[in-house]
């Protein structure tokens, strides 16, 4: 009571100091005062919080910019995928790891088809040939341990001619390009060490593929283990480092057994001496985009004491060597409705066997140079891509498991791809001799098409 009696006496004794009259104008400056304080407040208050919805704002469209981006490029991507990757692992090596391996997965794959072809002979005969044929594949993969996997795949042939599996292990190949029909073998048994885009080291029996990535088509003009129906592989090992420019480097040091390779290598290459025993393979290629590139490659396949220079085993052995270089783009750079795919690959071997030895006329050395190039219109309806291919391989290049030596190519055709485990290819093709062999009254001629369906998927 006392304090508040003392507040009131204070009070009476301020307001009889205080004029009066200019106490209304006292109270009506200090509440414009503070009315006017407080719509500064208010308007800081306000343009703050402009500002942090502002900068909100800002950085809301700048993530989703970013995430469409993202995702325009992983559409881009995945279109570039879908384009290269040919027929379920046409264009994928053992060394290509995308992701990392955990537990157990099994998976399985069937290839088959009917084949024809027309052959003018030589000799100016006619032959004609028909043939249904299938390939199957089952394939385990197992994570040891991080980053180390362990991979076995059987693989088998079947067709008209015979179907009844024939289980064998060899390290050589009993014809020319693959195993035999109704063998079944093993063309994948191998450890890969890695780190996800860093380094991949393979060692065992493996599948080696450096194709040009041309659409519907994955060749290459000197390695490319697997392709369409054949069984055949890589025994040795794979290195690859991966550097932050996009480019990879590849070694490959092969076994070659006396009685031949384990994948196509043509006459007059031999390699019944000891020093022929191993074979190597250096690469450089990049993948990622560039405003002109979707793929570059540079090959130089080193075959010591392999090349019969006179076609006979009793005369002169040399070194044998190609280099390939290759490239590939696709237009419009996005995803679009209809894609232009363009590949192209030249090869050349410094050192060849005589023309004699390759039964050719003349004096000097055969024709070491090769090439070819790839046109794919891809979904020009959906799912539905064609393309064209033309190449010419002289009698002296003796690597291309797709191009055989002293041949133009010309190919067209169709694929119709639901999935990547599920296509349809159609093609017709016609090869014709460069130079004629002496031996001979014409040059051979032929032309051949297949109707081949390819099924794959996962089964744990």
């Amino acid at each position: 009571m006392l304090v508040t009696r003392r507040l009131i006496d204070t009070f009476k004794a301020y307001v009889r100091r205080t004029d009066i009259v200019r106490l209304p104008a006292i109270l009506l400056f200090s509440l414009a005062v503070s009315g006017q304080a407080q719509t500064v407040d208010e308007a800081a208050n306000q343009q703050e919080a402009d500002v942090g919805t502002s900068q909100a704002e800002t950085e809301a469209a700048q993530a989703e910019a970013e995430t469409e981006q993202t995702q325009t490029d992983a559409e881009q991507q995945e279109a570039i995928e879908e384009d290269i990757d040919g027929s379920l692992d046409d264009a994928k090596g053992s060394a290509e790891v995308t992701e990392e391996q955990r537990g157990l997965s099994l998976k399985w794959d069937v290839r088959g088809g009917y084949s024809g072809s027309d052959t003018k002979e030589r000799d100016d005969s006619e032959t004609k040939d028909d043939l249904w044929r299938a390939r199957y594949r089952f394939t385990g993969t197992v994570g040891l341990f991080p980053y180390l996997r362990a991979e076995v795949r059987m693989a088998g042939l079947c067709s008209e001619v015979e179907c009844e599996p024939n289980f064998v292990l060899t390290d050589y190949l009993p014809t020319n390009t693959s195993m035999e029909d109704g063998d079944v073998t093993l063309d994948k048994a191998f450890l890969n060490w890695y780190r996800l885009e860093k380094f991949s080291i393979v060692a065992g029996r493996m599948q080696t593929k450096f194709v040009a990535l041309g659409g519907v088509y994955a060749k290459s003009l000197d390695r490319n283990t697997g392709n369409n129906t054949n069984v055949n592989w890589t025994d040795g090992a794979h290195f690859v480092y991966k550097a932050d420019n996009g480019w990879a480097s590849h070694l490959i040091a092969q076994h070659n057994a006396p009685e031949g390779a384990t994948e196509v290598r043509r006459g007059p290459l031999d390699f019944k001496d000891d020093n022929a025993r191993v074979s190597y393979f250096f690469a450089l290629d990049n993948k990622e985009r560039t405003p002109y590139f979707l793929q570059r490659g540079l090959d130089i396949s080193y075959l010591p004491s392999a090349l019969l220079k006179d076609g006979a085993l009793t005369g002169r052995r040399e070194d044998y060597y190609g280099i390939v270089v290759r490239s590939s783009n696709r237009w419009p750079r996005r995803d679009d409705d209809v894609r232009l795919r363009v590949a192209a690959e030249i090869g050349y071997a410094p050192e060849t066997q005589t023309r004699a030895a390759a039964g050719l006329a003349g004096d000097g050395d055969a024709d070491g140079l090769a090439w070819n190039i790839v046109l794919s219109l891809m979904d020009f309806a959906p799912d539905h891509s064609i393309g064209v291919n033309y190449g010419e391989v002289g009698a002296g290049w003796l690597l291309s498991p797709q191009f055989r030596q002293n041949e133009s190519l010309s190919e067209i055709r169709y694929q119709w791809r639901r999935s990547r485990g599920l296509a349809l290819d159609v093609r017709v093709r016609r090869r014709t001799e460069l130079e004629q062999l002496v031996s001979s009254t014409r040059k051979q001629d032929e032309l051949d098409f297949f109707v081949r369906l390819t099924l794959g998927g996962v089964i744990w």
